[in-house]
């Protein structure tokens, strides 16, 4: 599919999608890309709804709105909100708190921006999403692989039972991120402008995709389950010691290098640095006020942002394409009661406690 160059500031947003007609019509195109079908009866011979943008009537008198059965199914806020929000969510690097997300669509009540952000957050994740994998088209690149480890997310440390090898106040999330190496000039996306001539010609590395899943434990079960799903078969794999990423040749991959960390400061230097980015965010934007049981939600945003940080202006069309994808919509009871499943589900034992970052 091909989505449309969206605008690249708030102020051609604005021209771009000045009413709800626009927002409709652009909608429409992402959900229908082959031309609309009538859902009732497939009939193809279809037009707005005068009486409400975003309804479409056919032909056999059926009225069907554009975000029935999807993540935004009986949504009584506009679609020009909903735009500004796909819009924030997509573009700020840094992300958006539910605090800053209120006062910047003028909503009346905090559960509301903070509702409305879940829902964007629950569709972020693609059905079949592809891999990570080491295969690599650039040629200038030499060298390929994929830093795997566990990180601890929460509060200070502190275990409960030592034997048990999980704090008692943290979360477990296990981390995956490409690795691209190559020998030569720096990338341009990696050289701040103006500063190229202090950069000399030698070796490089970039990260590529990542993925980020909130795990019950470190053991190695949950880790091989991570790894069969999100990682490519005959990947090749640097992990550090611990003993649970010693298997991951049961799950199909192929060991590239094992670090020791405590004989080098920085064994995983990609994925380290993935890390303080997701940290600094945590902390920065939503100043550590995240549940346990909602942690994997903000993961997926920070992936999906993070594996499409140079190309915003194609993230805010797929978010908006994710969102109008047949799927439960998330409801505002389900989030308050803790039943809702967020997409990339955890073992229901990680979701008891809450964290105190």
């Amino acid at each position: 599919m091909t989505y449309p160059k969206p605008p690249e500031s708030i102020i051609q947003f604005a021209r771009r999608f000045p009413d709800e007609a626009s927002c409709a019509a652009h909608l429409l195109q992402l959900r229908y890309p082959d031309g609309y079908a009538c859902p009732k009866c497939g009939s193809t011979k279809a037009w707005p709804a005068r009486e409400r943008p975003g309804m479409m009537i056919c032909d056999h008198d059926h009225k069907v709105s554009l975000t029935a059965g999807t993540g935004l199914h009986r949504t009584k806020i506009g679609l020009l909100t909903w735009f500004h929000a796909a819009w924030l969510v997509a573009t700020l690097k840094p992300g958006i708190s539910a605090v800053q997300f209120q006062r910047q669509l003028g909503m009346t009540r905090l559960e509301t921006a903070w509702t409305v952000l879940h829902k964007l957050r629950a569709g972020l994740v693609a059905p079949e999403r592809a891999k990570l994998t080491t295969k690599c088209s650039n040629p200038e690149h030499s060298a390929h692989w994929i830093e795997v480890d566990h990180i601890e997310v929460g509060g200070p440390q502190a275990r409960a039972d030592k034997r048990e090898g999980r704090p008692a106040n943290k979360a477990i999330v296990i981390v995956a991120v490409e690795v691209h190496a190559w020998h030569g000039e720096p990338d341009d996306r990696d050289v701040p402008k103006g500063k190229r001539s202090q950069f000399k010609p030698g070796w490089h590395t970039r990260a590529g995709r990542c993925r980020l899943r909130v795990v019950p434990n470190a053991g190695s079960y949950a880790a091989q389950k991570f790894m069969s799903e999100c990682v490519e078969f005959g990947s090749y794999i640097t992990t550090d010691y611990a003993q649970a990423l010693h298997l991951v040749g049961h799950a199909g991959m192929r060991r590239y290098e094992r670090v020791n960390a405590s004989e080098d400061p920085d064994p995983l230097p990609t994925l380290g640095r993935v890390v303080t980015n997701l940290k600094r965010w945590l902390m920065g934007t939503h100043k550590g006020a995240v549940q346990a049981q909602h942690l994997q939600a903000y993961l997926n945003e920070y992936v999906f942002r993070f594996n499409r940080r140079d190309i915003p202006w194609v993230a805010f069309n797929r978010v908006l394409a994710l969102a109008v994808l047949k799927r439960p919509a998330l409801e505002y009871e389900g989030l308050y009661k803790h039943t809702w499943v967020h997409p990339n589900p955890t073992d229901p034992e990680a979701r008891e406690q809450d964290l105190d970052f």
